[in-house]
C-alpha cells in the first residue's frame, strides 16, 4: 500500500507540473528590469515583453526597480513566487560584481536565481575628447605612463563597468589614470564632451552622435568583434586582450518549474535569432547576442563570478 500511494503521489506531482506548464501562462508576466529606462537591458526587456505577450497572447509588463546599483530591483526578483509570472533580466554587475562588493547583500545570484537563457555581450568603445593628441589604445597608454594622472577617466561610480575597465587598463600597462566618478552616464559624458575629462567608455550608439560631430574620437572597441557603428579596431586586434565583457541575461527566481524555463528559454532563443530582432533591437544597444540553454548561461554565471573577483581586487572595490 505505501509503494502505491507513493506511486500515486508521484504521478500526480508529474500530472500537475505538466499540467501547469501546459496551461502557462495563463495571466499577466511581469519582466523585473533592475536598471534605468534606456539602457540596453532595459530596452530588450521592453522589446522581448512585446514579442513574449505576442507569442503567448497574455500581457507582458515591463517594471523598472531601480536603486542600488540593481540590488532593489534583483532583491524583488529573488523573493518573487517561482511560478513564471516574474521575470528578470539582468546584467553583469547584479550578478557578477554585487555579491563581490556589497556586505550583507539581500540576495545571492548564483542560489536564488534559475538562470534562462545568456541573451547576449555588450559592446562598449573607449572613447577620448578629440583634443586629445591620441589616436589609438597604445598612445593613450603611453600618455598616461609619461604624465601620470593627468588623463581625467569618467565613470558612473566606483565600480562601474567604465571604472573597472580603467583599473585592468593600469594594472595591466602601468599607466595611471585619474578616477573621476559622476552619478550619472549622461554626467560622464557631458564632462568628456566638455574636456573636464578625457575618457569616456559607453556603448558605440550612445558616442556614434558625438563621433560624427567631431567631439569625440573612438580609440577602441570592447567586444568581441568591431562594432558595425563605429570605425575602430578592437581591443584585441590592437594587443590588448581584456578577459571580461558586460552582458545581458534572464533568470527567474528558483524553483520556479524546468519545464516553464524550458518554454520561455526556446522562445527568446526564436527571438535573438531572428535577424530582424536583431537589427531593430539588439544592433542598436551594441548587443551581440549570443543564445544557448539554461545550463549554458549558468556555467557562465559561475565563471563570470570568478573574472568578477579578480577586476573588484585589481580596482581595489571593497564595500565590506
Amino acid at each position: 500500500m505505501k509503494i502505491l500511494h507513493f506511486l500515486l503521489v508521484t504521478l500526480f506531482f508529474f500530472t500537475t507540473q505538466i499540467a501547469h506548464s501546459d496551461e502557462y501562462p495563463s495571466r499577466p508576466i511581469k519582466i523585473i528590469q533592475p536598471l534605468g529606462i534606456g539602457t540596453p537591458a532595459d530596452l530588450f526587456s521592453r522589446a522581448i515583453a512585446q514579442n513574449l505577450s505576442e507569442k503567448f497572447g497574455q500581457a507582458v509588463i515591463v517594471e523598472n526597480k531601480v536603486g542600488a546599483n540593481g540590488l532593489i530591483g534583483m532583491d524583488a526578483c529573488a523573493k518573487a513566487p517561482p511560478d513564471g509570472y516574474t521575470i528578470c533580466v539582468p546584467s553583469f554587475s547584479q550578478v557578477s560584481l554585487n555579491p563581490v562588493v556589497y556586505p550583507n547583500i539581500p540576495y545571492e545570484p548564483l542560489k536564488d536565481l534559475a538562470p534562462v537563457i545568456f541573451v547576449g555581450f555588450i559592446t562598449s568603445s573607449i572613447s577620448v575628447n578629440a583634443n586629445l593628441p591620441v589616436n589609438s589604445i597604445k598612445e593613450l597608454v603611453d600618455l598616461a605612463k609619461a604624465k601620470p594622472d593627468s588623463i581625467n577617466w569618467s565613470s558612473w561610480g566606483v565600480g562601474s563597468f567604465s571604472h573597472l575597465y580603467m583599473s585592468w587598463l593600469e594594472s595591466a600597462t602601468g599607466a595611471k589614470f585619474k578616477h573621476i566618478p559622476y552619478k550619472t552616464i549622461d554626467q560622464a559624458l557631458t564632462a568628456t564632451l566638455a574636456g573636464e575629462t578625457q575618457v569616456f567608455m559607453n556603448t558605440p550608439g550612445l558616442v556614434l552622435p558625438h563621433v560624427k560631430s567631431g567631439k569625440l574620437k573612438t580609440l577602441a572597441i570592447a567586444g568581441p568583434k568591431r562594432s558595425p557603428l563605429l570605425d575602430a579596431p578592437t581591443l584585441k586586434e590592437q594587443g590588448y586582450n581584456a578577459d571580461f565583457l558586460s552582458w545581458i541575461g534572464v533568470t527567474v527566481p528558483t524553483g520556479t518549474p524546468k519545464e516553464i524555463i524550458q518554454k520561455l528559454n526556446v522562445e527568446m532563443n526564436k527571438a535573438i535569432a531572428d535577424q530582424k530582432f536583431v537589427e531593430k533591437v539588439l544592433t542598436p544597444v551594441s548587443v551581440e547576442a549570443v543564445g544557448g540553454t539554461p545550463e549554458e548561461f549558468g556555467a557562465f554565471m559561475k565563471s563570470d563570478r570568478e573574472v568578477a573577483t579578480k577586476l573588484a581586487k585589481i580596482a581595489k572595490i571593497n564595500a565590506n
